[in-house]
Formats: C-alpha cells, sequence, structure tokens
C-alpha cells in the first residue's frame, strides 16, 4: 500500500514529518536560554570626564517667575486665590450631590469648564458654599448672599391637535 502512493503524496508526508519534528523541537524549549551581552568595561574611555551643571544661586533666579521670558511687556500671573469677582453671573449650577456624607454642587463656568464645590469650600473667585438643597445652593461672601438654581427642563405643553389616524382598510 505504501508503495502505491503518488510523488506528491510522499512530498506531504516528508512535509508533516518535517512540521512534526519541528513541533518537537519547539516544544522541548530547545534554544530558550536567554543571550546575555557581554558586561561592560568599567571605562571604555578613561579621558572621559562627567560634566556637572554649575550651580546657581536662587536669589538670581528670581527673574525667571518674576518677569516674562518671551514678553517683555507681560505681567505676573495674578492669584487665583485673591481675585474678587462681585457676583455669580458667569456660573451656572449644573447639578447637586447630596449623600450621607458627600454634599457637592457642580458648576459650569461661562467658558464651558467644570467645577466642583463641596459645602463648606470657598470657589477660586472667593465664594463659599454655604448652603444646599436638591434644588439651589446659597453662596456667601463678605456677608453677600447669591443663590444659583438649577434649570429644570419642562416637558411642552399637550397638543390640541387630534392625533393621527390611518384610514381603515380591510385586511387580506
Amino acid at each position: 500500500m505504501i508503495s502505491a502512493l503518488r510523488p506528491l503524496e510522499w512530498g506531504l508526508l516528508v512535509l508533516a514529518a518535517a512540521l512534526g519534528v519541528l513541533m518537537a523541537v519547539i516544544l522541548s524549549s530547545i534554544g530558550d536560554e536567554p543571550q546575555w551581552l557581554p558586561e561592560p568595561a568599567a571605562r571604555a574611555h578613561p579621558s572621559a570626564r562627567v560634566q556637572v551643571a554649575p550651580s546657581v544661586p536662587l536669589e538670581s533666579l528670581a527673574a525667571t517667575w518674576q518677569a516674562p521670558l518671551f514678553s517683555p511687556d507681560r505681567s505676573p500671573d495674578r492669584v487665583v486665590g485673591k481675585a474678587q469677582v462681585s457676583s455669580l453671573a458667569n456660573l451656572t449650577l449644573s447639578g447637586i450631590m447630596i449623600t450621607g456624607n458627600l454634599q457637592m454642587a457642580m458648576l459650569k463656568q461661562a467658558d464651558g469648564r467644570a467645577l466642583t464645590v463641596r459645602l463648606g469650600q470657598t470657589l477660586p473667585n472667593g465664594w463659599r458654599l454655604e448652603h444646599l438643597t436638591p434644588q439651589y445652593a446659597r453662596f456667601v461672601l463678605d456677608g453677600r448672599t447669591q443663590t444659583l438654581s438649577l434649570y429644570a427642563r419642562r416637558l411642552p405643553p399637550p397638543s390640541s391637535r387630534p392625533p393621527t389616524s390611518l384610514p381603515r382598510e380591510p385586511l387580506p
């Protein structure tokens, strides 16, 4: 029966045997030892020196944070906590979270950025969140009080038009 095989069948049989041997070699982990690089010499060039950055006293660097680097007419950055705003007109109350130990108001600034403040915390413009309910948040600054309310979307009123009906046609 083996002598009756055609040359193509013999080629496929040899290929299957070669792949079987290759699979046995792979599974036996031959050649899996790591190939380590040789240890580097202590110094390849004994004349090479390590250069150290010069030490500069901190006082001489004061101009870098007090005066701008790229624009001589720019003033130093303003301190965020000191800026006082007369009202909360640029803020919108977008959400309120009240859980057992967390009371937080989520605000949206005029430029679209989100801002969150917990009960008792102060906003960057100086207003402090004093009172929070599920519908509004009350802020205090220097004895003044301002309240932001949630925008409650309402459904449109029901239509006065009669509902659309389809013509009656007999079923087939």
